[in-house]
């Protein structure tokens, strides 16, 4: 069996996970994936700019999957996690979201946010996560996780 290594993103990595993106585009968003396949260079430097809070999912020395967070609105939130979907059921996603939320949590967060797609499949497993559900609209689910500041 081979054992899954979730680390940070390095600068080597950006052909691999832009590759991915855009696979997440293709397979998820495919109304959008014209739109950010001709902005691809906006996307690489968006991707350099958060290299270190990125986190790749290696499986036989091959990225399979990652997830990235950032500030929006000055709270922590994670924009995205993907797996590619040869390599789904093997535990990568609650990986990365493990290491992620670890990272938010050093980084002094107590809580955050997460807008994955509206699909079944997602609101179960991000539930499962501990995540709540905020509120759903036509293309998202708005949940949030860990203890907000009454």
């Amino acid at each position: 069996m081979v054992v899954p290594i979730v680390r940070v993103s390095e600068a080597k990595d950006l052909p691999a996970l832009l590759e991915l993106e855009a696979h997440y585009m293709a397979e998820l968003e495919p109304q959008n994936f014209e739109r950010w396949k001709a902005c691809e260079a906006v996307h690489r430097k968006r991707m350099e700019e958060v290299l270190a809070r990125t986190f790749a999912a290696e499986m036989a020395d091959e990225i399979r999957g990652y997830c990235y967070w950032g500030l929006q609105n000055d709270g922590a939130h994670i924009f995205n996690v993907y797996v590619h979907p040869d390599f789904r059921r093997y535990g990568l996603a609650k990986y990365l979201l493990e290491r992620t939320e670890e990272d938010i949590r050093k980084k002094g967060f107590s809580h955050w946010t997460f807008n994955p797609i509206r699909t079944h499949p997602a609101k179960v497993f991000i539930e499962q996560l501990g995540y709540k559900l905020l509120r759903e609209d036509a293309d998202r689910l708005h949940m949030m996780k860990g203890k907000a500041a009454a």
